[in-house]
């Protein structure tokens, strides 16, 4: 038998710098730091619950694959001054969502920073310029008043109330590209 091996493919994850931000490829050292987050029970309060290390390692291993799937995903998160792992944001979309969606999650001693504003900002100017989608979404629980305000802030609207799916009971807001463009450049 004889074995050839091909070209390797590689992942493309760009990487987007913000004032304050770096949103970057996932990295080993990330896990850590990322499977705390993961443990924190107010952390995870809207997003179904905490879960440990290994569940952390094998979301990352999702997260990553996501790129190759569908040419975007999620970035690990970083603050540009320190270094330090702050969380997760950028777009997601999984057979049956509602859109393509934007999407973060901040480690707790950082909440209150602006920073989950500047990380969804970034990741809409990413979904419409990169992307090229025609909308993008947000679905965030209905008593997550953090993120249901980033999403007002922004200018998107409210939706409805998802009805099915992983994200049944969740409020989907939505902003056009048109819409973005206005606010971006207006």
């Amino acid at each position: 038998m004889t074995v050839k091996f091909g070209e390797p493919t590689s992942i493309v994850v760009p990487t987007v710098v913000t004032d304050r931000l770096i949103l970057r490829c996932w990295r080993p050292g990330d896990i850590d730091p990322y499977a705390a987050m993961n443990a924190d029970d107010e952390t995870m309060r809207h997003l179904n619950g905490t879960f440990d290390r290994a569940a952390t390692a094998r979301l990352v291993d999702h997260l990553i694959g996501m790129w190759v799937l569908r040419g975007h995903g999620m970035w690990a998160v970083e603050d540009k001054a320190t270094g330090e792992f702050l969380g997760r944001a950028g777009t997601y979309y999984a057979d049956g969502w509602p859109g393509v969606e934007v999407a973060v999650s901040i480690r707790r001693d950082r909440w209150r920073e602006g920073l989950g504003t500047e990380a969804i900002r970034a990741a809409l100017d990413f979904g419409f310029t990169m992307l090229g989608v025609g909308e993008l979404v947000t679905v965030t629980d209905q008593g997550n008043t953090g993120m249901n305000g980033i999403a007002r802030k922004l200018g998107m609207v409210f939706r409805d109330v998802a009805t099915v799916g992983p994200w049944k009971d969740n409020n989907v807001y939505a902003i056009t590209r048109a819409e973005w463009e206005t606010r971006t450049n207006g």
